[in-house]
């Protein structure tokens, strides 16, 4: 994953993608930290942690700007959402994920940490954790 961040931060310098280009820089620059701070090199499990984390920030701020009507912060951040989730690759929609959860809850999962476990195991990357606590909640009744 950080080869592809690096050419793709290399074709938004070329092709004057600010945007992209300091989205792409700004995963890269977290990468490059946790790396220094657990001082080894990071897996792709642990750069697709790092994607999602800003995935969230970003739509931590959507939730904040739309609060304060700030119609340029929410366009900038859904922006760089976009470019984000480009690199998780395809995502499980509601759908799915809630088929997946009644199967867990069927097999006997009977607390949120235990399904979260079983879908952070099986399909990590691949969901919104926020949607799957919503969804968990709703089939535990």
């Amino acid at each position: 994953m950080k080869a592809k961040l690096t050419e793709d931060m290399k074709a938004a310098m070329k092709s004057r993608d600010q945007l992209r280009l300091n989205t792409v820089r700004g995963v890269l620059s977290e990468i490059k930290r946790a790396e220094i701070d657990t001082r080894t090199e990071l897996t792709e499990p642990q750069c697709i942690a790092i994607v999602q984390k800003e995935i969230k920030k970003r739509r931590d701020t959507i939730e904040a700007a739309q609060k304060l009507e700030r119609a340029d912060l929410i366009e900038q951040n859904e922006s760089e959402m976009k470019i984000l989730q480009s690199y998780l690759g395809d995502q499980l929609n509601d759908q799915q994920l809630s088929e997946i959860i009644s199967k867990l809850v069927a097999g006997g999962a009977d607390n949120i940490g235990k399904i979260m476990g079983a879908l952070k195991k099986d399909y990590a990357g691949k969901f919104d954790g926020s949607m799957a606590n919503e969804l968990i909640k709703k089939a535990l009744g």
